[in-house]
């Protein structure tokens, strides 16, 4: 795409960085919860999801903070070193015959913790680098890159990762350290720039404030993405969890098991983010920015009501086109309100709370796996449209407020 060319060079830096890294971690994070399996059983294997889901919100926290008060670009530098050094150290004691599960573990953990840390700070870095103007379309080829790397990645790990587990770990920690050397020498950090020509008063009130919940929830129109992007990853998160498991258990249906329903849904969401970004960006060019928040949340509710509520392949597959196609519309639109609405020096702290509560709404979509014990699946069906339409009228409320 020539448009690509025409992006600020940190941005440009950004989006390769961002392919790399996103390829490594595809190679081996996905199978991160079998590994351990394996190795420690499932009953353990659990824990340590706990944990580190904890761990990687605290680590939200302290990245959007500090992110606002030395820069982007360090948070990245520090972030990106220590996770590499972490996945070095996993590639070690993962290369012997005997698995040394806990300083593998505990890797884990800080690995995750930084990892974490390090996403307020990416999106700040997005942000600054941008303007209003190509905003939209930046957060677009993103998600376009992110999914090519997704897939590229996914794929080297489901042919190497169980005979050469320790290689991919090496691979990835490396990877993570030769990022930071680019961004080191090739990113600007412009927030930092910018402080550098205020006042030494400025500067202080900037970088001293102590942490402040009530000023960071003091806008109204930041409540309304809060509550967004709990209720959007509410939602989202049903995928992995209890949708997977709801087409899992009732089929097969002909010659196809319920594994190869969930690989043809996930290969249609793929395709259909990778070819048809470009046409969705023109037929879309004339819409409104809140016209395209609305249709584009619409038809990703709506996606996900259909598999919700209907079985057959045929119409799964359109669930999973409707999921693909408003997800297109409505995420880089709403990431380039999201950067419009939140001010420039506390965006970390915000962008760190949004990311936090996008984890809780993935955490607490694992609750339908275990609601599914006890409500029937048509009742299911009917709390996703309430949360679909939830979402609808919590940015439609929202958008009053944006200008």
């Amino acid at each position: 795409m020539k448009i690509l060319f025409t992006f600020n060079k940190t941005i440009q830096i950004r989006m390769i960085l961002n392919f790399i890294s996103i390829t490594g971690s595809a190679m081996v994070m996905p199978y991160a919860v079998v590994y351990f399996t394996n190795k420690i059983g499932a009953a353990l294997t659990t824990i340590t999801i706990l944990v580190i889901g904890i761990l990687s919100l605290l680590g939200y926290l302290i990245g959007g903070r500090f992110t606002d008060r030395i820069g982007r670009k360090k948070v990245i530098l520090v972030s990106e070193v220590v996770s590499g050094i972490c996945f070095l150290i996993i590639s070690y004691f993962d290369s012997f015959d005997y698995f040394y599960a806990l300083p593998i573990i505990i890797a884990f953990m800080i690995m995750y913790i930084f990892e974490s840390a390090a996403n307020p700070a990416y999106s700040a870095l997005i942000i600054d680098a941008s303007d209003e103007k190509n905003r939209s379309v930046i957060y677009t080829c993103f998600m376009w890159i992110s999914n090519i790397a997704f897939a590229v990645g996914s794929v080297l790990g489901g042919f190497y990762f169980e005979k050469y587990s320790a290689v991919l770990f090496f691979i990835v920690g490396v990877s993570s350290i030769l990022s930071a050397i680019c961004t080191y020498y090739f990113i600007v950090d412009m927030y930092v720039n910018k402080i550098a020509t205020k006042t030494s008063k400025e500067n202080s009130i900037i970088n001293k404030a102590p942490f402040s919940i009530s000023a960071t929830f003091a806008s109204r129109i930041f409540l309304f993405l809060c509550v967004g992007i709990l209720l959007l990853n509410l939602l989202s998160e049903q995928f992995p969890n209890y949708l997977s498991i709801r087409v899992v258990s009732n089929y097969p249906i002909g010659n196809i098991s319920g594994f190869n329903m969930i690989g043809y849904l996930h290969l249609v969401d793929t395709l259909i983010t990778v070819f048809a970004v470009g046409v969705i960006l023109k037929v879309t060019t004339k819409l409104s920015e809140k016209g395209k928040l609305m249709i584009g949340l619409a038809l990703f509710s709506l996606g996900y009501i259909c598999l919700s509520y209907f079985i057959q392949p045929y119409f799964l597959l359109l669930g999973m086109i409707l999921i693909s196609i408003g997800r297109l519309i409505y995420y880089p639109t709403l990431q380039s309100i999201t950067a419009k609405v939140i001010p420039e020096e506390m965006r970390g702290s915000h962008l760190s709370i949004l990311g936090l509560l996008s984890a809780m709404g993935g955490m607490l979509s694992s609750l339908f796996i275990l609601g599914m014990e006890y409500i029937s699946e048509s009742s299911i069906t009917i709390i996703f449209i309430c949360i679909g339409i939830c979402i609808i009228l919590n940015y439609y409320s929202a958008y009053k407020f944006i200008n």
